[in-house]
């Protein structure tokens, strides 16, 4: 990275450094020694705060994989599927094998390696366009290869219905533009016999591995086809992830690649249809959302949200999964969040019992408060309420604490569990509000009274355990002395881990204001933040865990800046993790990601795609622009933010927002915003929701040199604070806004 470096690594350590200008960026050596987020603070320092261009530039984009192919896979399968299959994103194959002893990746029954003029496509990726997404949103994938015999397109994608869905076909075409024949092969790898019969490649038990075009020509015995490319002329395949049993296969031509591709994005548009309308002035942002929306749809299996997909962690995880669930039904699908529940109340993990209750609590009271469906909730009962009792019977006599359970999932050591024992306190207060909102008082008492005990049983032995003799103080997880304050969070295994669960403990809500800031601000001048997003340093040489990012874990540290109403900070979140904790273009993470560059081309990642590093982009951007928000700590939601930290380029002259029928705990809302501030003045026009809040708030953010002047509605003056925020009337009708604004 170019960078004129004026400032010395004993600079950064500890305090905030003052950058003269664009150029002196510190480097990844200087901004991995820092105890601060040097490149977050320096973004805050922008004209207009943190921006997309700003993080961009930093580091090379994420590009690795731990496995044989090393560039990461792009998951493809059809709406909910339950077959996943991995497109390699340079292109170079289908399911090819990984290479590893198959405990972190899954292998298929079939792969195919493709060769372009007798090297392997995509192996040089300066020579690499893409991958994009058809209309940069839709898993339909395309890649465009030059070698020196012309350029050859790629293009992939997995059927929506019917058996190739189910079996998750992973059709591909390659066609060439220049006037030349390009010679292309098909190394195929699988286990036993393959014999061709017809369009297919059959396995032993005549079950379809492979389909296709006509133009191929089949060398069985070798495992490879091969043929040759011509303008006008395409050759397609199609692999099966799983065998094809007793297959009746028309011809594989191109009209049928058309109408299978046609039906594909037809299919995907009519999922994005459902969701809440989103379409701010960044185009990037606007694909982003629609593409992790798809990526979560297509992880999934059934009504199971799973974490991942082709690797260990396609599977359920109760707090993960939960926010994946939380986020798709935040973007309008509250029916499939409900469909979702069920599973999630079955999922036990062997020394968590207490965190997996406290969040299959919280998740079931989100989805009440969206949806408000009673009937849900008392269909249900019999799935939640064994996670109330086990943490109501299970509270020792003398501490009023919960036993010891696991640190977390990755730290077997039995701990008195502050995450476990303020998110089960969580977990009963938000049920029993949701109770009392339901009318079911009595039940809603016989959980809310010995909550409330619980709370301060926890409170109180949180003052035996806070560390007041540092600055700030130190809110451990393991209780009563167990574990000391980290004098640099990335210096050790057990602070890496603190450094991911106290955010979990920022989201209980259990922490006053005081000790809330602590919280954050030890995050933030430790080392436990970089580029708004969670750091993390697992000390073990697992790949891409090293001096890097388990961002996903920020969400509730984002939420908590929000809450708190420090938007420039949550906007490093939000552009940090959108610039580099997704790839480019197809905006894929994984669970962990390094900082440090393999080589000039990216950066390694630890089992992409990801669900809830998804979910982390996806309710940061909706709660940029719509929070509804439980100010006053009883569990019941009582106000609504709107607009609240939008990023102050989205209001530039010319530029418009518009939200329609985004979920939120009062109904839909809708927002049109449009910035006219050649003319001094920004108009809103909102749809209320249909039950009212307690108090509905909306904020005017300008760009730099601009500053909000009044506010109106049909001529009535609004009173506007410091920060351009108005207080709206009560009311269900639609209501338009007049700001005006003048240059400063």
């Amino acid at each position: 990275m170019r960078a004129r470096i004026v400032i010395t690594a004993a600079m950064l350590v500890g305090s905030a450094c003052t950058i003269a200008s664009a150029e002196d960026v510190p480097t990844v050596q200087l901004a991995l020694a820092a105890t601060r987020d040097v490149w977050g603070e320096m973004a805050i320092r922008q004209p207009n705060g943190p921006s997309y261009e700003f993080f961009e530039k930093l580091l090379p984009p994420l590009r690795y994989v731990n496995c044989q192919f090393k560039n990461y896979p792009i998951a493809l399968s059809a709406p909910l599927g339950a077959t996943k299959a991995r497109l390699i994103s340079n292109g170079s194959g289908i399911n090819l094998p990984t290479g590893t002893d198959g405990k972190i990746w899954y292998d298929y029954p079939i792969g195919a390696q493709i060769e372009i003029a007798d090297e392997q496509f995509g192996k040089d990726l300066a020579r690499l366009k893409g991958p994009t997404y058809e209309r940069g949103y839709l898993p339909i994938v395309r890649m465009e290869y030059q070698t020196p015999a012309g350029a050859v397109t790629e293009e992939a994608f997995v059927p929506v219905k019917g058996p190739l869905a189910e079996h998750g076909a992973v059709i591909v075409r390659l066609s060439a533009s220049e006037n030349q024949s390009i010679p292309i092969a098909l190394n195929i790898s699988t286990n036993g016999k393959v014999n061709a019969h017809n369009n297919a490649w059959m396995d032993a038990n005549n079950n379809a591995l492979l389909w296709i075009s006509a133009g191929w020509t089949s060398n069985t015995p070798d495992k490879r086809l091969t043929g040759t490319l011509k303008p006008g002329s395409p050759l397609i395949f199609a692999v099966f992830s799983k065998p094809l049993e007793s297959p009746a296969l028309a011809d594989l031509d191109e009209p049928t690649y058309q109408n299978l591709r046609s039906a594909c994005a037809a299919e995907w548009e009519s999922w994005i249809a459902r969701t809440m309308q989103l379409q701010v002035p960044e185009e990037r942002v606007n694909r982003a959302w629609k593409t992790t929306i798809i990526a979560d749809l297509m992880m999934a299996s059934g009504d199971q949200m799973n974490y991942s997909a082709g690797n260990v962690y396609q599977r359920l995880y109760e707090a993960e999964s939960g926010d994946a669930i939380s986020s798709l039904m935040q973007y309008g699908f509250t029916d499939l969040a409900e469909k979702m529940m069920a599973p999630m109340l079955h999922y036990e993990q062997r020394g968590l019992a207490f965190h997996d209750a406290a969040f299959k609590l919280q998740l079931l009271a989100h989805i009440y408060w969206i949806t408000h469906d009673a009937a849900f909730i008392q269909a249900h009962h019999d799935l939640w309420r064994p996670a109330v009792d086990v943490i109501l019977k299970h509270r020792e006599k003398d501490s009023g604490l919960l036993p010891k359970e696991n640190y977390c999932a990755d730290i077997g050591t039995q701990v008195y569990s502050l995450n476990s024992n303020a998110n089960s306190w969580r977990g009963l207060r938000d049920i029993a509000a949701v109770l009392r909102d339901m009318g079911q008082t009595k039940e809603a008492d016989e959980i809310a009274i010995p909550a409330s005990e619980f709370r301060t049983a926890i409170l109180a032995a949180l003052d035996k355990s806070e560390r007041r003799d540092v600055t700030p103080a130190f809110i451990p997880i393991a209780l009563f002395g167990a574990e000391q304050p980290y004098d640099r969070l990335m210096d050790s295994k057990l602070g890496g881990y603190w450094d991911l669960m106290i955010p979990y403990v920022l989201g209980s809500g259990i922490l006053n204001d005081t000790r809330t800031q602590a919280a954050i601000d030890y995050l933030q001048t430790h080392g436990g933040v970089c580029m708004g997003m969670i750091r993390f340093d697992q000390h073990s040489g697992l790949f891409a865990n090293e001096k890097g990012l388990d961002d996903l874990y920020g969400l509730r540290y984002t939420q908590a800046l929000l809450k708190r109403d420090q938007v420039e900070s949550a906007l490093v979140s939000f552009y940090g993790k959108l610039a580099q904790g997704m790839t480019r273009d197809t905006f894929i993470d994984g669970e962990g990601s390094s900082l440090v560059a393999l080589d000039p081309a990216g950066r390694p990642m630890y089992l992409p795609p990801n669900s809830s590093g998804n979910a982390l982009f996806l309710t940061t951007l909706r709660e940029l622009l719509v929070q509804d928000q439980d100010e006053d700590g009883d569990g019941t939601p009582d106000t609504l933010r709107l607009m609240f930290a939008t990023p102050r380029q989205w209001m530039a002259d010319g530029k418009t927002v518009r939200l329609e029928n985004a979920p939120t705990a009062f109904g839909p809302v809708s927002i049109s915003a449009r910035s006219e501030l050649s003319k001094g003045r920004v108009t809103v026009e909102i749809t209320p929701p249909a039950r009212q809040a307690k108090r509905m708030q909306l904020r005017m953010r300008l760009p730099a040199g601009w500053k909000v002047t009044g506010a109106d509605i049909d001529g009535d003056a609004l009173k506007i604070d410091d920060r351009a925020t108005v207080d709206l009337p009560a009311g269900q009708k639609k209501t338009t806004i007049h700001f005006t604004a003048a240059a400063e």
